[in-house]
């Protein structure tokens, strides 16, 4: 199979770049290693280009998606078997895989949440936010930078934590309700 071009590639990029974000957090709940997540992620989006010209587009793309990187991690799995001592059975990966797709839209919907209540925080606490967990800098350079200590940043990152706990499970409530 070749890589899609022209109209198909145009449908392929956009399908890839809307799915892009919810098609990592899948392959995150299967594998549960960073590192190995990413490494999958870039063999599924290489692996759907691929086959982009059978898939069916009168079908939802996430799902289609998801089936090539279930089959990418039991690829894994069963590759990395003589050198990790950890290797869940496929059945359970069956079961994590099925869960995951069941909980998609209650994640989404606290994920849509969770941006609300970020947009809620104040500026230096959304900053700290964006450090630890977006730019993923390292500890020492951020207490640096917010001039506290190691265990002050800790705290603060803890209490931000609570209250978007709070304010995600207030918000899915609300809107759940009739």
């Amino acid at each position: 199979m070749t890589e899609p071009s022209g109209p198909d590639h145009e449908l392929f990029v956009g399908l890839i770049t809307t799915n892009y974000d919810h098609l990592r957090r899948y392959i995150y709940s299967l594998l549960p290693h960073e590192e190995d997540a990413k490494d999958v992620l870039q063999e599924v989006c290489v692996a759907i280009s691929r086959k982009f010209a059978e898939y069916d587009r009168s079908r939802p793309f996430l799902p289609w998606a998801c089936g090539f990187a279930y089959l990418k991690v039991l690829k894994f799995y069963e590759q990395q078997r003589p050198r990790r001592m950890l290797r869940l059975p496929t059945e359970v990966l069956e079961l994590l895989a099925t869960a995951r797709e069941q909980e998609e839209p209650a994640l989404l919907e606290r994920l849509a949440a969770l941006d609300r209540c970020l947009e809620k925080l104040p500026n230096r606490d959304r900053k700290l936010i964006q450090a630890r967990y977006v730019d993923r800098t390292p500890v020492d350079d951020i207490a640096a930078a917010f001039s506290q200590s190691r265990r002050t940043m800790f705290r603060n990152l803890e209490r931000i934590r609570r209250q978007l706990f709070d304010c995600i499970d207030r918000s899915v409530v609300l809107e759940g309700s009739p």
